[in-house]
């Protein structure tokens, strides 16, 4: 019956202290000061490896997208290297369309017109923006929305 006893206040005491130590680590970890010593992460989702049949090719995914304002710009035509991006009618999102390439290193041209306000002059405006495909990279994103661009 004694070894009952101090058996259950050696489980006890042992619990005590992991807890106790537990919470003096976690404390020691979690700084005080905001933003010292905060860790950031990135995750890729992208592929790791080259295209399979020809490690030279470069996947290039473009998104096209409308103005987020409801009376914002929208995109008449998009063309990548003299190809033009089937484009389709607005969704809720304002989502336009895509299109995937596979090309080889070099320099780009990505070309797409804006339609402005009917009242506004000019009326649409072309914008032209030269996308460097570097042989290191496996995969280009190209994102359209509205006036601008984004390459990652």
């Amino acid at each position: 019956m004694a070894f009952r006893f101090f058996r259950q206040i050696l489980v006890c005491t042992t619990l005590l202290v992991l807890g106790l130590v537990f919470l003096y680590f976690q404390k020691r970890i979690t700084p005080d000061t905001p933003f010292k010593d905060q860790i950031a992460s990135n995750t890729y989702f992208g592929p790791v490896k080259p295209i399979p049949g020809n490690p030279e090719l470069v996947r290039i995914e473009i998104l096209v997208r409308d103005s987020p304002q409801s009376n914002g710009l929208q995109i008449e035509r998009v063309e990548f290297d003299s190809t033009d991006i089937p484009l389709k009618p607005r969704d809720i999102y304002g989502n336009r369309g895509s299109a995937s390439f596979q090309v080889h290193p070099g320099s780009y041209e990505l070309r797409w017109v804006v339609n402005k306000d009917s009242f506004a002059w000019p009326r649409s405006i072309e914008h032209v923006e030269t996308v460097n495909v570097s042989p290191r990279d496996l995969w280009l994103q190209i994102s359209i929305e509205g006036e601008t661009a984004s390459i990652r």
